[in-house]
């Protein structure tokens, strides 16, 4: 049996060989590097778009398997921020995500984490594994959404030649239990955030100052509201997958 590690490494140079991009070039055409620095967002902040700074959310066992291969050098100035929440079992899910500073396009094209490789699209699985659609990847898609914005990014659909690309990186994912918990998890605390910012807005606060109260305050995520979620879609990935899954 091929250990579980072994594998996990596999399934990473399997998804770093895949380059994945919507239009070439894509992060170089709108001018700012938009997708790397979401700048034309951050402008509408009075201070979280003070200096350049980029946080990307990195898949299980992704910051370890950057730092092997001597790739963490890419991202400048940066921080590795680990992240925990606590189960109402008493269990905690746990994440990583590198904050850089480097300005412009946080990493290089070639080695960009997952994160990059998959934007502006979240693809979105059942507990098998099946890709059952694709929305959109982060809360700023969702702050332009309520705040009736145009969209800042261009790609507005998937160009026939990039689906099978698409098809064979959400398959990589797809294998990895672990991972899969993980983006259902971080697509069920992003619609968290999206209702918070949406009763917010709808007390007469603009998206973008409700996104920036609540973040600042540490009141994005309310641990004792997703708690009872999160344990629950944990449960029923562990009952999937039996041995093969473990809580990141």
């Amino acid at each position: 049996m091929v250990p579980a590690d072994a594998e996990r490494d596999a399934a990473f140079e399997s998804l770093y060989a895949i380059d994945l991009v919507y239009r070439a070039g894509c992060h170089n055409r709108c001018g700012d590097a938009f997708c790397c620095n979401f700048a034309r967002h951050k402008q509408h902040f009075s201070f979280l778009g003070r200096r350049p700074m980029q946080e990307l959310p990195l898949l299980a066992g992704e910051y370890e398997w950057l730092r092997a291969r001597g790739w963490l050098a890419q991202f400048g100035e940066h921080e590795h921020r680990e992240f925990a929440l606590t189960l109402p079992d008493g269990r905690s899910i746990h994440a990583d995500s590198i904050v850089s500073t480097r300005a412009g396009c946080a990493c290089d094209h070639a080695t960009r984490p997952v994160i990059c490789r998959l934007y502006p699209l979240l693809p979105v699985f059942d507990v098998d594994g099946r890709l059952t659609g694709i929305e959109s990847l982060t809360i700023y898609d969702e702050l332009e959404r309520i705040a009736g914005a145009p969209r800042s990014c261009a790609v507005d659909d998937l160009p026939f030649e990039q689906l099978d690309l698409l098809l064979r990186f959400t398959s990589v994912l797809a294998r990895q239990p672990a991972w899969l918990f993980q983006l259902a998890a971080y697509r069920l605390l992003k619609q968290h955030a999206t209702a918070r910012i949406e009763r917010d807005s709808q007390a007469g606060t603009s998206a973008f100052a409700a996104f920036e109260w609540a973040f600042l305050r540490r009141r994005l995520i309310t641990a004792s509201e997703v708690g009872a979620p999160l344990l629950e879609l944990a449960h029923r990935h562990a009952e999937r997958w039996g041995s093969a899954f473990e809580l990141p």
